[in-house]
This record gives C-alpha cells, structure tokens and sequence, in this order.
C-alpha cells in the first residue's frame, strides 16, 4: 500500500481495494498545540465518519463509537460519557481496547486505520494479534440503507503454545434528541433476548400529552425512538445484556498459530431487526464501495484523486434519509445537526448537492425532491428544519434560499439534462395533507417571492431582510432591527441573481415546457433590472459593495469577499473588468492567507462572539471561495485550478499540520490568518467541540474541480 504523507499526527494510503484510508499515528488523547499565545482548544479524541443513508457513526480513534440516527429527529442512542467499551482476556490477563486508558491509545501497541465505511484497531499483546473491525454498508440509492455495522473480531496465537481468550464488547445505550436537552421528556429502557439477539426497546415518556403526535405527523420532537440491538453471527459467540448495557462475548482457547474469527451486528431498527440484519448481504463491503464512489480515473495527480475520492465518499457517509419526506438530503453536518440537532439550513442543502449532479444523479434528484418539499406552495423556502420533519425559519427572514435553490436547479438541469423533472408531481410543505403541483409551478412560486416577498430596495439591489448567506449581520451589527429589516440591500444577493438566472433561463427554456414561457420572460426582465441596478452601483469602481445596512454602505474601502465570486461570472462583465477586480481581491482578501481569500479584508464588527479573523467577520469559508474559483475559471483555468489546489485538504494539513482538524474533514470555516489558532476551527462558544464533517468543504471542492474539468 503507497504512503502518501506521515508525520505526528498519521499519514494516507490505499487499501486492498484501491480506496483512501487514514492511519492515525498520533498520540492519545490527543493534545492542541499553543498559537500565538492562546491554548488551542480541539477534542482529544478525534473522530472519522462512516455511514450511510440511514445510519450516522463517529469512530473515534480511541475505539469508542457514536450511533446515530437523522431518519427522524437527530438522535444519540449511545452518547454519554460510556458509549461502548472493549476488552480482551489472554492467559487470565485483561486488556481494554477502546476507550480512556485502552491499549488504543498508544500507537506502538495497536494500529488505528479508518477508510472508505470501515475502521480497524489492530492490537499486538504478548504474542496475541487481535483486529476489531467495525465496517458499514454503503447505500445504492436515496432509499436504501442499513442502521448497523458489522464487528468483525480475529484474534491470532502467534506463540507455540496455546492461549486461552475471552473476547467482549459492550454498548452503553443512552438516548437523548439532540437538539432538546432539558424538554419534559425521559425515556424507559426495556431489555429482552429474541433467539440469539440482545435488544433494548426505547420508550419515550412525556407527561405532555401533546408532545408526541403519532409516528407519521409532524412534530418538533419525536418520541417514537428505534431499538439498539447486538446480533452474534457464530453460535461459538454470545449476547448478554440488561436494560443498560448489551455486551457481545465469546471464549477460546487457540492453538499455537491458530486463528479465529467472529462477527456480530450491531446497531438500531425502527420497524423490526431482521429487515436491518438482512439487508447487510454478503458483506463484501469494500466491493461496494468501490461501485459507489467515482474513480477520478482520469486524474494524473494520484494525491488529488485520492482526495476527490474521500470527499465524495464522506458526502456518502453524511447523506441522510428523511422518513417524514420520504427521500435523501447531505445536511451541513458538524454544528447545526450533529450537535444542535437540527437540519439547518436550507441554502447549505443546496449547495451540498452541487457535486452529485455528475456522479449520482438518482441522490441529486432525491435532494432536489427534498427541497421542493420543504418549500410552501407560495415560494417561501424553509430554513430549519428540526424533530420529525418540522420545518420553520426559527428567529431568521433570510433573503437567499430561493438564489441557492435557482443554483442548484440550474447546475442540475445543465448538467443531467433531466428537464422531465419540472414536469414532475411534487407535493409542497407540509408535504402531508397539501394539493400536488407540478415542479415547474413550484420554481415559479419561488421566483415570485424572490421578485416579490423579498424585493429591492431604493437602489434597486434586492433586499439583505435580516440577513443573506452572513446570517450572523443579525448578531453583529447594533442596529434598530425594525427599521433596517425592509431598508437594508445585498450586492452579494444581486450578483447571485444575475449570474445564476444567466443559466438558469436558458435550461428552463430548453426543457420546452409551454408553462414556463411567461416565467422565462419574467426571469429575464427581473435579471435585466439588476444588472442595470448593480453596475450603476459598482459604477467605475474596482469591486462591489456588500450591503447597505443601517444607514450606510458597507465596503465602499474595506472589500468583503460575499459578492465578489458571483459578480466574477457576470456574463456581461468583460474580461478587463474581471482581472481587475480579480487583481484587487489578490490584494485585499489573500494576503497572509495561505488556503484561500478571507471573509473581510480589515473585519470591522465589533462583537464579544465573533473574533476579528474569526467566522463572519474575516474568517476563511469554503462556500464564499468556492463560487470565486468557478468566476475566475471563466478568465484563467489554470490560475481558478491553483486556488483549488490551495483549498484542498492536502494543503491544509501541509499549511496546519499539528491540528487533527486539518487531515480527513474540515468545518464551514477556518481562522484567517489575522487571528491565533489560524486554520483553526473557530475557538469561540462551543464551535471547537465539533471541528469536522461539515459537507461544505468536500462538496465544494469536488464542484469545482468538476466544472474546471468540463
């Protein structure tokens, strides 16, 4: 297997298969470096992810595993401070395997690889060798998808004389909706032995009778949770278990030389265990991960493909069926679901899915379902979405969900071609009790509460409300909320719509669908509009503005980097223009940074939560560089292909390479270099506590290498 990089913290290779794999080589637990003085805070024992449509499971590199589940509401079963624990006996001798204080914490004594749906520990005690698999299925379609792994334990005596072994596993249920610590809910656990399966039923209790409706209606919290099971596969292994553990055991002696080899699954069932245990198969999972994922075969940069295959395998893994809407969304990941517990927010599901639409068209098509589902049948495009498909717009009026649906429609359309989609019945929200309508109608409801609900302001520009994409302007800026919320305007909203309709119309009129006709024209002249409203407000300056807001323009001086991506693919904006305004971002939003341009050249807002350098004010976003590479593809490939190559994972782990963060995932986004803990998670609040597996970095990098390559 070919090493590709190794240092302090571990190194890439291949597996037998050909896929991407990381071996974590570093210690435990883990320890955050010092960065200009401030302790940098990161989690001391990093995780992977592996999944699939239906299950969720941080492996951590201590052994220890998280399952969860997205199906319903978002959901612990085994959280806590003991999710699971492992321990072998050799000669009467124990030995813990995962966990604080286990053999997996020392990196001479045991190998911790975590690849493509598979995780392995490799222990080596007193002549006894003993691997602990843990190995996911991968999903064929949006609805499929097993709520399990299989453990796969081999032990080998690689003395002369025998050994006798006792093998355990145990996991720990503790169930908790994630987004409701503290809500007027507990839960009763039940265990019962079923032939050779331990299972623990769940059963919420509230005192409310109204908090839980039945399974199928909407609820912002549900109380209809799944069993967590254990299922030996040998009649040589055993399940013992009580209403607070399950635990997986066997016992043998072995031979000098000998080998021996069991299986268990384990993991959760909303409607019955044998249909999850079933529908694992042969367990030739490697196999089918190689089915699933791309080859990137025509990549000479192995290093690259590498990479490109691992970001398409870990939007797999993250990729989540919904029961309530009945199909598959890539949801942000990291903070908002894995721990806030909510689907959050509609412009990230979009974006996620950009990537799909030339790999996976059946996924690509069930998150374009998804959204439309989400949406009301007047346009209005929730933004959370929480419990059992309850969606709401929380405390937000945002401004941008319908650019970010007319994005991923028309990237989706010019790439598939599948124009039979607009013709398609789609039921809106509630997506339950509502009147079917055709997509095409529903794309036109959008449009009108873009053009309409949303507006423009006395500029002309389409209005911010209370926020665009920077969302974080309602915390930042002291401002009179009920005066700037209809006067404020977004030059980053403007230039969505101008170079995303600039797509957009010409895939609706070649879908030939008479309806849309009228939608075109309208489409056309509301695009006319801004564009005369946004370079009459660029005049002749070098860049745009970012907003008016409160009274004032902001980045008449100070570049903000929201719009500059998306007026890069302005059609009508000449090449001179482009490299001039390109020129000026060089200078004002890159320099110092080593993985990409900045939020804010000199962050202005003043706010105990947000750090200058940090998130919204200057921090370093994958979704605001990625559109600056499709623009600037659009003058130079090969300088758009070195800005991707700066944004890669590689890089980052050669530019921060002491941050675990740095290596197999990222968050939305990274200190700037303006600030201690630089290409470092934000280390405010509760961000660090989760520092990867946010979909934005793997979706938007493999986008843009995608339409660098067309």
């Amino acid at each position: 297997m070919e090493v590709i990089t190794m240092n302090e913290i571990g190194f890439w290779k291949e597996d037998a298969t050909g896929l991407p794999c990381f071996e974590y080589t570093g210690k435990l637990p883990y320890t955050a470096p010092v960065d200009k003085g401030r302790q940098i805070k990161l989690p001391d024992d990093p995780w992977f992810l592996l999944g699939n449509y239906r299950l969720t499971l941080f492996s951590h590199v201590s052994g220890r595993y998280e399952l969860i589940s997205g199906q319903r509401a978002w959901v612990r079963l085994n959280g806590g401070e003991q999710s699971n624990s492992a321990a072998i006996s050799i000669d009467g001798k124990e030995y813990a395997l995962a966990g604080p204080d286990s053999l997996a914490e020392a990196p001479h004594k045991c190998r911790r690889t975590h690849g493509c749906g598979t995780a392995e520990f490799l222990d080596d005690i007193d002549g006894v060798t003993i691997s602990r698999n843990i190995s996911v299925k991968p999903s064929s379609d949006p609805y499929n998808g097993t709520s399990a792994f299989l453990l796969t334990v081999t032990v080998r005596n690689e003395r002369d004389s025998e050994r006798r072994i006792a093998f355990n596993e145990t996991v720990y249920p503790d169930f908790s909706e994630i987004r409701w610590h503290g809500k007027p809910v507990r839960y009763e656990y039940r265990f019962r032995k079923e032939n050779h399966t331990g299972i623990i039923g769940i059963k919420a209790v509230s005192d409310d009778p109204l908090l839980f409706p039945d399974r199928d209606t909407m609820s912002v919290c549900d109380g209809f949770p799944p069993e967590l099971f254990v299922r030996p596969l040998s009649d040589t292994a055993n399940v013992t278990g009580n209403d607070r553990e399950l635990s997986f055991t066997f016992e043998k002696t072995l031979g000098a030389g000998e080998e021996f080899t069991v299986r268990a699954i384990v993991g959760f069932a909303y409607d019955g265990v044998d249909a999850v245990c079933d529908a694992l198969g042969t367990f030739k999972f490697s196999e089918e991960w190689k089915k699933v994922l791309p080859s990137f075969a025509d990549e000479k940069d192995n290093e690259l493909r590498r990479e490109l295959i691992w970001h398409a395998y870990t939007l797999e893994a993250m990729a989540t069926y919904s029961e309530y809407y009945g199909e598959t969304k890539i949801p942000q990941g990291t903070i908002y679901d894995y721990h806030w517990g909510q689907h959050a927010s509609a412009r990230d599901n979009f974006q996620h899915a950009l990537p799909l639409v030339y790999y996976n068209k059946l996924l690509a098509k069930s998150v374009l379902r998804y959204m439309l589902k989400r949406t009301t049948p007047y346009g209005e495009i929730r933004l959370i979405e929480y419990g059992n498909g309850y969606a709401a717009n929380e405390e937000y009026f945002t401004s941008d969900q319908q650019l970010y649906f007319f994005l991923y429609l028309s990237e989706y359309l010019r790439v598939t071609k599948d124009y039979d989609i607009l013709r398609e019945m789609i039921t809106p929200f509630p997506a339950k009790g509502m009147s079917e309508m055709p997509v095409y109608e529903l794309v036109g409801k959008c449009f009108i509460f873009l053009r309409d609900t949303i507006g423009v302001g006395e500029h002309g520009l389409v209005r911010l409300l209370n926020s665009d994409w920077n969302d974080a302007v309602y915390y930042i800026v002291n401002a009179p909320y009920n005066r700037v919320f209809r006067n404020g305007e977004s030059h980053m909203n403007s230039a969505m719509a101008i170079s995303i309709l600039q797509t957009l119309i010409p895939q609706l009129e070649a879908a030939k669908i008479p309806e849309l006709m009228p939608l075109g024209e309208s489409m056309k002249l509301y695009r006319e509009k801004q564009l005369s409203a946004f370079l009459a407000d660029m005049g002749e300056r070098h860049f745009p503005r970012r907003m008016y807001f409160n009274g004032k323009p902001y980045g008449d001086d100070n570049m903000f980097l929201e719009p500059q991506g998306f007026t890069l693919q302005i059609a009508e904006l000449n090449e001179e223009r482009k490299r001039i305004l390109y020129d000026e971002m060089r200078k004002r939003v890159y320099g110092g940074e080593k993985i990409g341009a900045r939020e804010q050249q000199t962050p202005e807002f003043e706010d105990d939560g947000f750090d200058k350098g940090s998130r919204e004010n200057g921090g370093f976003w994958y979704a605001l560089n990625g559109p600056v590479i499709i623009g600037v593809s659009t003058f130079d490939k090969v300088e758009a292909r070195s800005l991707l190559m700066k944004m890669t994972l590689k890089n980052l782990s050669e530019q921060y390479p002491k941050y675990w963060s740095s290596y197999w995932s990222a968050p939305d986004t990274l200190e700037s270099s303006l600030i201690p803990g630089e290409g470092c998670v934000d280390q405010s609040d509760d961000f660090w506590k989760q520092p990867v597996y946010c979909a934005h970095p793997h979706a938007w990098i493999l986008y843009c290498y995608y339409r660098l390559n067309e």
